[in-house]
């Protein structure tokens, strides 16, 4: 690519006459006090201009583009990654593209350059040493306040051609000394300071915590050091992990001490830390930014709030989530840099205030905060929305070489939480039994108080709670359009009764639904979906799914933890539809996840259900087809006991939903086999009681495990297994399976029917699996319907 001007030029630019490199046209430039210029070294970061489009005297949109290479072994890297200031700063040539324009013959001296606005959107990682960074930068427009000439720019930046980073939104001015001294800072209005005192309070729990609130110059350089336990504890020692998670060599550290470490202060409740930085004339930034203009550089005075967050991020033990991480911007969030002030050469201290706005471990550990940077008592900088991401290298590597799949990487980040995580319970079991089936206020207080003499959604109760405590909740009551979420516990016993009363000690798919679908119905609550309609009366239901099983686990004795997100709500007729998602881990492993609706109906719209075939009737299979069928009474005192390699198989009492089963090897609608079964519903079942009160109905979930249980009806009735030694039936892995409820199981006696068409049927030497699609019929109504329903027989 051909070169405009090399790096010799430039620095004669930043440095010397300004007429040597653009011409004796600009020559009565070099005679005035101050002109605009870039940096010079060590913060001259361009090596060369490849293209410029602008003509002198000309104010119409105009280009340049500017390449910088970042040198090995050079003085700002934190192993070999350049930091933010310095990502940010070689974009630094909109100085050079206004000056070529001729605005320093305008300005005559008299007018210094200022930056303004900048709003910074990253989109990858920070670039690294032996990378050429490109800079395409654009002046899109002019403006005049008075005497003082704005312009508009914006630029992005690529590393070897990849996109890293683009700055929109792009202002900066010209002002008079005058002009600079009389400056008010960020002005606080009365309305924003109304709108903070409403800010809803959040909560985080630390990974780790530190009783020390003060910080001297010594633990900084520890942290640049990467000696994290010398600043806040032996506790805090990583025992070699994640040597990269460390603040930038001394020469570029911007923060001196921190004075205020609060977790729970800011108007998030999410954290707060003040920090201070010494001024000084003398200080190496100052002499190269600019020459006869010295001046702070926003973008280090940036890489201070950034520090700052780090250092955060460390105190509260982030970085316990990872192995071998790198700090790293959070990409497409956009970063909004307002500079309304300077800091000049002069015996002083410059202030940080930052505020956690936002924390979490999901897809990785995460914060996100404002920052005001304070001198001469004003706010000469806000910084909003600065994001910062604990990443994997090896995850960052992958990514780009795709060896390894988004979900191993989750897997990865799960088993270091898992190893370090300690929990505080936001809502503690005693709260969401009150939920469940007690007083809705004593779990979230008096807004709900009209639920204290009336019937309202709950979660299920007794055998069927399967949450212990929510750990984690990031949500505003009300807020239905941001994607809110929570992270809740359940604590497994030793024994639980639905895998004592199985024949492996693994969890029936049924309780996986409900230990995933259960938190979205206490989200749901806390979002108070049905507290804008105090005179409806409405009832909580599922109505469709998908389920992604992953792997089979033993979670007996474990702590299960679910992440669930909100999604959508949508409000039309009397209705609200809701979406979310879940996930499910134990031991630091993603386990079971999926995508769920549920909806708010009244007591109406229920009774005019008309199931999924529009309110006609769709007969089972069985019913006209033809065909060998057998027939298992599995009431009758005279019907054999089930067996696989002669070892009887039974269901868990409290789970067995079937008095008889049709077998028809080579029917169904696939011609590969299909299974009728039906079932008395007892209206004094103990999951009425369950799940809800006041509001008696069978789970759904409960119907697609009498699914499961005529799946392994039909195997055990076909002999299916008997090659194996010690065969068990158990969960398909890496297999997803989708339902859709409309209709469900009513606190009634009456009869309840299922038929499933064999859909596959995949045998190795160890291990079937049989795949089917399923329906479930009530009182003639066919209201379920679930697609790859799945189970397998493996050696035990």
């Amino acid at each position: 690519m051909p070169v405009v001007w090399d790096y010799d030029e430039l620095l004669t630019f930043a440095e010397g006459n300004i007429a040597d490199v653009f011409g004796k046209e600009y020559a009565s430039i070099d005679t005035y006090k101050v002109r605009v210029r870039l940096p010079t070294p060590p913060y001259l970061l361009v090596s060369r201009v490849t293209d410029i489009k602008a003509k002198l005297g000309e104010y119409k949109p105009s280009f340049v583009q500017t390449e910088y290479d970042i040198p090995h072994n050079s003085w700002y890297t934190v192993d070999g990654q350049a930091p933010w200031a310095v990502a940010v700063e070689s974009g630094q040539c909109d100085l050079l593209l206004i000056s070529y324009i001729g605005i320093d013959l305008q300005n005559k001296g008299e007018r210094m350059y200022r930056l303004l606005d900048c709003t910074l959107t990253f989109v990858d990682e920070l670039p690294y040493e032996g990378q050429t960074l490109r800079y395409d930068i654009y002046i899109d427009s002019y403006a005049r306040s008075g005497d003082i000439l704005l312009f508009f720019f914006r630029y992005d930046c690529y590393a070897d051609d990849k996109k890293v980073l683009i700055m929109q939104g792009g202002s900066a001015g010209f002002f008079s000394q005058k002009e600079l001294d009389e400056g008010k800072g960020i002005i606080v209005t009365k309305e924003e300071l109304e709108e903070r005192a409403k800010i809803p309070k959040q909560h985080f729990t630390p990974l780790l915590h530190t009783n020390k609130t003060r910080f001297n110059r010594a633990d900084i350089v520890a942290l640049s050091h990467g000696n994290i336990a010398a600043c806040f504890g032996s506790h805090y020692d990583q025992k070699g992990h994640n040597p990269s998670l460390r603040l930038p060599p001394e020469k570029m550290l911007m923060v001196d001490r921190i004075t205020q470490l609060d977790f729970h202060g800011g108007p998030w409740g999410l954290g707060m830390m003040i920090a201070e930085k010494d001024i000084a004339p003398d200080d190496w930034y100052f002499p190269c930014h600019f020459m006869d203009d010295a001046v702070l550089a926003g973008s280090l005075m940036a890489e201070g709030c950034l520090q700052m967050m780090q250092a955060y991020m460390l105190s509260i033990g982030l970085q316990h989530a990872t192995k071998d991480a790198r700090f790293q911007p959070i990409p497409n969030l956009k970063q909004i840099v307002r500079c309304r002030g300077q800091v000049i050469p002069t015996y002083d201290t410059m202030e940080y205030r930052l505020e956690v706005k936002e924390i979490g471990l999901d897809p990785n550990p995460y914060s996100i905060a404002n920052v005001d940077i304070i001198f001469e008592n004003k706010i000469v900088v806000r910084f909003e929305n600065l994001g910062v991401q604990l990443v994997e290298k090896e995850r960052v590597r992958s990514q780009e070489l795709g060896v390894r799949s988004q979900e191993q990487q989750r897997l990865l980040y799960h088993e270091v939480v898992a190893q370090w995580t300690p929990r505080h319970a936001l809502y503690t079991e005693e709260q969401l039994i009150e939920f469940s089936e007690g007083s809705i206020v004593k779990c979230f207080g008096s807004e709900y108080q009209i639920y204290e003499t009336k019937r309202c959604p709950r979660t299920p109760n007794g055998d069927l709670q399967l949450i212990s405590r929510i750990v984690e909740l990031n949500a505003e009551r009300y807020n239905f359009k941001s994607k809110s979420s929570l992270v809740s516990e359940y604590d497994v016993p030793v024994n639980p009764w639905y895998c004592e009363q199985n024949n492996y000690p693994m969890p029936p798919y049924s309780i996986l639904m409900e230990m995933a679908l259960q938190p979205c119905g206490f989200l749901s609550a806390y979002l108070g979906s049905t507290l804008p309609y105090p005179d409806e009366d409405f009832y909580f239901r599922n109505l469709d799914g998908t389920g992604e099983l992953l792997r089979e686990m033993d979670i007996r004795g474990k702590t299960v933890s679910n992440k669930v997100t909100f999604i959508s709500s949508t409000f039309f007729s009397g209705i609200i539809l809701q979406k979310y998602e879940f996930e499910l881990s134990c031991d630091g492993q993603a386990f079971y996840k999926g995508v769920t609706t549920f909806g708010y109906f009244t007591k109406e719209a229920l009774k005019n259900q008309v199931g999924l075939d529009g309110g006609n009737y769709k007969s089972p299979y069985h019913e006209t087809a033809t065909g060998k069928r057998y027939t298992i009474n599995l009431l009758s005192q005279e019907t054999p006991p089930l067996q696989i390699c002669g070892v009887e198989v039974w269901f868990p009492k409290q789970l067995d939903f079937l008095d008889k089963v049709i077998v028809m090897p080579n029917g169904g609608k696939f011609g590969k086999g299909y299974v009728f079964a039906e079932s008395m519903i007892d209206p004094e079942a103990w999951f009425f009681k369950a799940h809800f009160y006041l509001d008696p109905v069978m789970p759904g979930s409960l119907g697609v495990e009498a699914i499961l249980q005529a799946l392994q009806a039909y195997a055990l009735q076909q002999d299916l297994g008997q090659q194996m030694n010690s065969p068990r039936f158990g969960h398909v892995e890496n297999h997803t399976t989708v339902w859709k409820y409309r209709g469900q199981i009513s606190h009634e006696r009456h009869q309840m029917y299922l038929e499933v068409h064999i859909k596959e049927i995949n045998q190795t030497p160890d291990m079937i699996t049989i795949i089917g699609e399923a329906s479930l019929w009530k009182k003639g109504m066919r209201i379920y319907e679930v697609k790859d329903i799945a189970i397998c027989i493996r050696e035990g």
